[in-house]
C-alpha cells in the first residue's frame, strides 16, 4: 500500500510511502494534517502526485542526495541514453553521495562542490567528469527554482590534459586485420577503412549496406548496460552519415554476406534475424565489451598491447588527412560535431599539412624556377 489516512485525535493525516532513503535504506513517509475525512483524502492525492513527480520533499528539507537521486536522476533518464545515465548514477554513487548527500539543498556551498573534487584520488578526467555532472545536477535546481545560483559554478575543476593519441600505421594494422578472422575480421577491417564507432560498426545492418554503391549508411548504434544492449540512433545528427567503402573492404563484405546466407540455411529456424551485418554466427549481435576485449587479446598476443580498438578511427583519419583528403570531409566521414573538433583532434597533422599546401603553391607558381637566379634588380 502505497497510501492510507488515519485519524490522530479531532485531526486526520494522508500517509504516503516515499520509498528508501539513499543514504540511510530507511523507508521515507510524506505525512499532511487535515480537519475532515475528505480533506485528507485530497491530502493523498497530492501527496501521491508530488511523490511520483519527484517534489515530495519541502525545499528547505530536501538533501542534495535525495535531490540528486529522486529528481534530478529520473528527470536525465528521459534525455540521455543507458549507458549515459548509467555513468552519472555511477559517478555520483562514488565520488558525491557520501560526501555530500545529508547537505541540505540550500546550505550547499561552493566549498562543498571543492571539497568533493579535492578529496578525489583519482585522474583528473575522472574529476572533470564528477564536476560537469555535479554542476549539470545544480543548474538544473536553479531553473526549477530549488536554487537560486549554482555552488559549482564558483570552484574550481582540474583542467582536463589533452587526451594521448596513438595513431597505429598501416603496418600494424594490417598485422591485426591479419590476425583476425570471422566476424572480429569484418568488424575490424569497417572500422579500419571507414572510421566508425565500436557501436555503429556492430549495429549496421545489410538494409543500410549498397555494395553496388560502395556505401554504408549511419542510422544507428548499439551500446551496453551491463548485459543489456539496445539499439537506437546515434547520439547526435551529424553521427548519421553515408560512409564510402573501399573496394577491398566491399569485396570482404560480399564474401562475409556469402557466408552469412549459407549459415542462415544451415541454421534454419535457430538463426536470429536481426539483419545485422556484424554477428556471432547464427545472427545475434555482438556485445561491445566482447568486442573489445578480443582485440585486446589479439593485440598483446602480436606485441601491440598499447594499441586499443579506438585506435583503429584514428588511423583511418590520420591517413585521410596525411593524403590530403579535405578536413570537412574527414569530419563528416567521422561524425564530429564540427571540423574544428577535427582538426583540434589531430593537430599533430598540421605540420604535413602545412608542407602539403607549400608543395601544392610551389607546384602552382613554379616560385624556385622564377627565383633560382638570385633577385632581379631594383627598378630605377
Amino acid at each position: 500500500m502505497r497510501g492510507y489516512i488515519r485519524q490522530r485525535g479531532n485531526a486526520w493525516q494522508a500517509v504516503v510511502s516515499a520509498g528508501f532513503d539513499p543514504l540511510t535504506k530507511k523507508r521515507v513517509q510524506r505525512y499532511a494534517t487535515a480537519k475532515t475525512p475528505e480533506d485528507a483524502e485530497r491530502e493523498l492525492t497530492r501527496l501521491l502526485r508530488d511523490v511520483d513527480t519527484g517534489v515530495s520533499v519541502d525545499p528547505g528539507k530536501l538533501t542534495l542526495g535525495r535531490y540528486l537521486v529522486d529528481q534530478w536522476l529520473p528527470h536525465q533518464a528521459t534525455r540521455v541514453r543507458g549507458k549515459t545515465l548509467h555513468r552519472y548514477r555511477q559517478l555520483l554513487a562514488v565520488h558525491v553521495l557520501p560526501v555530500l548527500g545529508t547537505v541540505k539543498m540550500a546550505k550547499v556551498r561552493p566549498a562543498h562542490v571543492q571539497g568533493v573534487l579535492d578529496r578525489m584520488k583519482t585522474a583528473p578526467r575522472t574529476k572533470v567528469q564528477v564536476y560537469r555532472v555535479l554542476s549539470a545536477a545544480l543548474r538544473q535546481a536553479v531553473r526549477w527554482q530549488i536554487l537560486a545560483t549554482n555552488p559549482a559554478q564558483a570552484a574550481s575543476p582540474p583542467r582536463p590534459g589533452r587526451p594521448s593519441l596513438t595513431v597505429p600505421d598501416a603496418p600494424t594494422v594490417n598485422r591485426i586485420l591479419a590476425g583476425s578472422e570471422g566476424w572480429f575480421r569484418v568488424a575490424l577491417t569497417l572500422g579500419a577503412t571507414t572510421g566508425a564507432r565500436r557501436g555503429e560498426v556492430l549495429a549496421l545492418q545489410w538494409r543500410d549496406v549498397d555494395l553496388g554503391a560502395a556505401v554504408a549508411r549511419i542510422t544507428q548504434a548499439v551500446e551496453a548496460v551491463g548485459q543489456e544492449l539496445s539499439f537506437g540512433p546515434p547520439k547526435t545528427d551529424r553521427a548519421r552519415r553515408t560512409l564510402a567503402l573501399p573496394a577491398g573492404t566491399v569485396a570482404m563484405l560480399r564474401r562475409w554476406q556469402k557466408d552469412q546466407k549459407e549459415r542462415r540455411l544451415l541454421l534454419g529456424p535457430e538463426w536470429h534475424p536481426t539483419d545485422l551485418v556484424v554477428e556471432l554466427g547464427d545472427g545475434r549481435p555482438v556485445h561491445p565489451d566482447v568486442f573489445s576485449r578480443r582485440f585486446q587479446r589479439l593485440t598483446v598476443r602480436l606485441g601491440l598491447g598499447g594499441v586499443r580498438l579506438h585506435d583503429l578511427r584514428h588511423f583511418y583519419a590520420s591517413e585521410c588527412l596525411r593524403a590530403g583528403v579535405h578536413p570537412k570531409v574527414v569530419s563528416e566521414a567521422l561524425g564530429h560535431a564540427s571540423t574544428a573538433f577535427t582538426m583540434d583532434t589531430y593537430s599533430h597533422l598540421l605540420p604535413v599539412m602545412q608542407e602539403q599546401a607549400a608543395a601544392a603553391i610551389e607546384r602552382a607558381l613554379g616560385v624556385g624556377k622564377v627565383w633560382a637566379d638570385g633577385f632581379p634588380d631594383s627598378p630605377q
